[in-house]
């Protein structure tokens, strides 16, 4: 399928050079180029775009206010970012108006792999089947007011964590989620956190906002409902997924990428969290026909509503403001492969720890996933590490 994408710099000498390196992809993208933000938006006007490239420096309209157009008339168009430089605040506006940012010069090969990414995101999210499944919500779920605050005093030059833990403090729930999770195994920290602002210090911003939305979405929960079936270890299971997910790509990848497969593995649950309370008698439907045709919680779910608890969870994620690897980590965390990605990242550690722990929910491992990533000789010893986890003193 032929892309059509959209570059936008006022240097013409960096469009030359656009024209030039990415050449050899005329045979999959239809490209244009524009030189500056409003001409980006009348070429846009006359033939919308799968992909639009843009740089932030530009004179008249910049770059945020081109993406945040761009997203306001053309909702479905993925935005990237190419930048010779961002500081911290403009990395936290990129964060929420674009699906991936770039530095220049980029390499070819990774802007081709994160727009055959994105693109396969879009078209999951907005597919008529989920569309419809969203439709009969009663209710879409918002970020919480504290979501909110959080995310204002991010974008604050002047923002501290210290201040994000004070906010917190005043939601004893959220602030009893956050501290659990921050004394568990998982950080092994030497000292326990005796205080939400503590607690937010040992997380860090964005395990923090990931247990913001989580801990507001049990909150609304009522399990009543769903008896004698019940979603009432949800929290628990994603923790473990969450811990499982961080080895493997610790193991992996290195710190970084624990921290990215940690905060996946405590979201990647909320759709079926989301369903469960909005759609309780549905909801019990797919627990009799797992049962009955001995399915995947999965499978029963794509049979009973059409969509899973994976893509109603990227979709929330993603209006939620999330950025695109956590949206896409959760949206195929059952069925990686349907995702154009060419090696490990958050999704292969949220999926091999799920199917590890937790076979019954999406069926077992990909083996065809894990071989296209040269990763099939892996997965014996990411068990180990739940192995080992089982068998520690103290585990649950």
């Amino acid at each position: 399928m032929v892309r059509r994408v959209l570059f936008v710099d006022d240097e013409p000498n960096v469009l030359d050079g656009l024209r030039r390196t990415l050449r050899p992809l005329r045979g999959e993208w239809d490209m244009r180029f524009a030189p500056g933000g409003a001409e980006a938006l009348t070429l846009l006007a006359a033939e919308p775009a799968d992909v639009l490239v843009t740089d932030m420096r530009m004179p008249g309209m910049d770059g945020d206010a081109l993406l945040a157009e761009v997203r306001r008339r053309h909702p479905h168009t993925v935005r990237v970012v190419l930048t010779g430089q961002c500081t911290r605040e403009a990395m936290l506006r990129l964060v929420r108006l674009a699906h991936r940012v770039f530095a220049k010069p980029c390499d070819p090969e990774a802007l081709r792999d994160a727009v055959r990414r994105a693109c396969a995101l879009q078209e999951l999210l907005h597919s008529p089947a989920l569309a419809g499944l969203v439709g009969q919500l009663g209710v879409v779920p918002t970020p919480p007011a504290l979501y909110d605050q959080i995310l204002a005093e991010l974008e604050n030059p002047d923002g501290s964590l210290t201040v994000i833990g004070d906010l917190v403090a005043r939601d004893p729930g959220t602030s009893a989620k956050l501290m659990q999770m921050a004394n568990s195994s998982l950080l092994g920290l030497r000292k326990p956190t005796t205080s939400p602002a503590q607690a937010v210090q040992a997380l860090g911003s964005d395990a923090t906002k990931a247990l913001v939305l989580v801990s507001d979405a049990l909150a609304r929960y009522d399990p009543a409902p769903l008896r004698p079936d019940s979603i009432d270890d949800l929290w628990d299971h994603s923790r473990a997924v969450a811990a499982l997910a961080g080895k493997i790509a610790h193991a992996e990848a290195g710190r970084a990428a624990a921290a990215d497969a940690t905060l996946v593995g405590l979201l990647h649950d909320v759709g079926r969290l989301t369903l469960a309370s909005q759609q309780p008698g549905q909801y019990r439907d797919v627990f009799r026909l797992a049962r009955a045709d001995r399915l995947s919680v999965a499978d029963a779910e794509r049979a009973v509503f059409g969509a899973t608890h994976a893509d109603v969870g990227a979709y929330l994620l993603g209006l939620w403001g999330l950025p695109n690897p956590v949206v896409e980590a959760v949206a195929w965390h059952h069925t990686p492969g349907g995702c154009p990605a060419g090696a490990f990242g958050p999704l292969t550690a949220l999926h091999a720890a799920e199917a590890l722990l937790a076979p019954g929910e999406g069926g077992p491992p990909d083996a065809a996933y894990l071989a296209r990533l040269g990763l099939a000789d892996r997965l014996a010893a990411w068990g180990e590490f739940h192995a080992r986890a089982a068998d520690a003193p103290g585990a649950v």
